[in-house]
């Protein structure tokens, strides 16, 4: 079977449990999840106190802890309460793990319900557990404060897609003898990259080659009383040197710590709004028509994921960004939790949707017809594709509720200036505002002009949707090329796609929506009256992936040409970045895409853990066309 349709290649396997009467244990491993004796005082002890928690939490900074061994999230857990209770209230803690063989969401809670004064955070936590997807998943607690990303994968292949400095590191993999590749040499050397200087790696280990294997990647190490029966531990300071990053030409952004200007009334703005506001601070916004205008403003749409199988970073990052973005609406009255199917044309297409339900996680199925039928109303001749974590949504209400009325100035930008204090704004009345020490992009098709005079290039799809009269039992909003969502009495059809920045006759459109809806797999669909309409034009770019950093910098084409044909990868990079960056292309699915890529950039311009490998991020960085340009030259 080719990877593209490999149905195992996407997500991890979970991990196989044995229970027994002193808590579950790792099959494959053959090794327990936490100390028999009691595992949330061995956390504190091997891990929190070792680490010198509480008092490395910092003011005014994410304090970074990073972790090999997620498992239960009992350390997780363990820290986290410990924050909350001791913590400065500036202070913010981001925890990044890797878990190569995660824990289903059920197993998870049968195991922390030993610890019953744990019960509210680990309640919280597995109530948003992350799908055994590969790469990482950002999940937010405490209103921003604390935040948790884990890698499901393999440490060795998830630590080199890692960037950040950790102030601590809990090493808590199975035992060497039992897991021991996850203490191999390259992982200590990975270690060393992205530890901070001082930063202490605790471990209830003491084996030769952990210890040898610390100290040659620039660990100081020391054995220390173990917990319990165990009689040594280890405690490793970090007393190198990091080495440098090497150059890359899809750079994460840097940190920024003046004013910001975003450009868009958007899902885009209103998610870099919110990003902002979960670390405490604020940007000033910029739209034409103000808050939900553009693509952002249609009635009703669908949340579903995009759907592909391949093992590739851009399927990786965007499957978790529909995940998170889920989540992040859950609370939010303009998200209806309905799921929605996705119907098969003929058995081709029934084929690719049965590998796909399972390449996913749990919360997709494939339905036989009568299964379809019952579920949404349509039987879908071959069958239908079942997304219950899919949503019907109101988008206009859903970028409200993230930007939580900021002010946002009813203007039309149309030109940047850099001057020597730092990024112009100007509307085309000569109307001034700055200086920015940098300006984010997020304002959809709005902004081709703007962003083409920076060199860069979207393309529109106009289009419209309508509401109609329509008695027919649409059960569960269902989609197969067009879409249909119940609206009380009334049933949303949407879209039509017109390769313009004009959406075009609102009655050819009414032709085509009703067209549509004849030709539903297991419809057709009857129609009454049309009462009304929308249009909008969607922003895309060539390879319909989005755009998440900064735009390329003056000489990009000059310091990266050789490089780009084979030559080695230059180490004298001076190029001063824009401090331009966009945030879009997102066609169709801006509301699935928008918060976690708002959320990745934002992280980089606060200086903290990102939400995406480092392969993710360049394959939707804005300088890749560059880079396939200067290949192709």
């Amino acid at each position: 079977m080719s990877e593209r349709l490999d149905p195992h290649a996407l997500k991890r396997p979970h991990a196989r449990i044995d229970w027994t009467e002193t808590g579950p244990v790792a099959v494959d491993a053959g090794d327990v999840y936490f100390s028999a004796e009691d595992g949330l005082a061995e956390t504190r002890s091997v891990f929190l106190k070792a680490a010198n928690f509480p008092e490395r939490f910092a003011r005014g900074r994410p304090t970074v802890v990073a972790e090999l061994g997620f498992g239960t999230g009992l350390n997780f857990l363990a820290l986290w309460d410990l924050f909350v209770k001791t913590a400065p209230s500036d202070a913010r803690l981001h925890f990044v793990s890797v878990e190569g063989f995660p824990l289903h969401r059920d197993d998870a809670k049968r195991a922390l319900s030993a610890f019953p004064e744990l019960a509210e955070l680990s309640a919280q936590l597995t109530e948003v557990w992350p799908s055994p997807h590969k790469g990482p998943h950002r999940r937010v607690f405490e209103n921003g404060r604390v935040m948790l990303t884990v890698f499901h994968d393999l440490a060795e292949t998830a630590l080199p897609e890692m960037a950040f400095k950790a102030d601590a590191w809990f090493l808590d993999g199975f035992a060497p003898a039992k897991n021991p590749d996850m203490w191999d040499t390259d992982v200590f050397a990975e270690l060393a990259r992205l530890s901070a200087p001082g930063a202490p790696a605790v471990t209830f280990t003491v084996a030769g080659a952990v210890r040898r294997g610390l100290a040659a990647a620039g660990f100081s190490v020391e054995k220390k009383p173990g917990f319990g029966r165990k009689r040594e531990r280890l405690e490793a300071i970090f007393a190198g040197e990091s080495p440098d990053e090497a150059p890359t030409p899809f750079p994460a952004a840097q940190a920024v710590d003046g004013p910001i200007a975003v450009i868009g009334g958007g899902i885009a703005a209103a998610s870099l709004v919110h990003a902002f506001a979960l670390r405490g601070r604020g940007v000033e916004v910029f739209a034409q028509g103000g808050w939900a205008s553009g693509a952002s403003s249609a009635p009703r749409g669908l949340l579903t994921p995009r759907l592909e199988v391949a093992d590739r970073p851009h399927n990786r990052a965007l499957l978790a960004a529909f995940d998170y973005a889920r989540i992040a609406y859950q609370d939010c009255q303009g998200f209806e939790p309905t799921g929605v199917a996705r119907l098969a044309s003929d058995a081709r297409a029934a084929e690719r949707l049965a590998q796909l339900a399972d390449a996913l996680d749990e919360g997709f199925g494939f339905l036989d017809p009568e299964q379809a039928q019952a579920r949404c109303g349509l039987g879908a001749e071959a069958g239908a594709l079942w997304m219950a974590s899919a949503a019907q949504i109101r988008p206009a209400m859903l970028v409200s509720e993230l930007a939580k009325d900021a002010p946002c100035r009813d203007v039309a930008i149309e030109h940047l200036e850099q001057r020597s204090d730092g990024w112009w704004l100007s509307t085309g009345q000569a109307e001034t505002f700055g200086p920015y020490a940098a300006v984010i992009c997020a304002g959809g098709w709005a902004q081709h002009r703007l962003l083409g005079a920076q060199g860069f290039a979207l393309e529109p799809t106009a289009g419209q949707v309508a509401l109609f009269e329509s008695g027919f039992d649409l059960r569960a909003p269902a989609a197969w090329g067009g879409y249909a969502a119940r609206l009380g009495d009334r049933m949303l059809i949407g879209a039509t796609h017109v390769k313009s920045e004009d959406a075009g006759d609102v009655q050819e459109a009414e032709a085509e929506l009703r067209s549509q809806a004849r030709s539903a797999p297991g419809g057709p669909i009857p129609l009454g009256a049309r009462h009304e309409s929308w249009s909008g034009v969607r922003a895309a770019v060539a390879d319909r992936l989005p755009l998440v950093g900064g735009l390329p910098p003056t000489g990009f084409d000059e310091a990266w040409r050789s490089h780009a044909k084979g030559g080695p990868v230059p180490q004298d990079m001076t190029l001063a970045p824009s401090f331009v960056f966009v945030l879009g292309g997102f066609g169709a699915r801006g509301f699935a895409h928008a918060p976690l890529l708002a959320e990745a950039l934002v992280s980089a311009l606060c200086n903290e853990p990102g939400p995406l490998e480092r392969s993710g991020l360049a394959r939707l960085h804005p300088a890749r066309f560059a880079w396939r340009r200067l290949r192709r030259g």
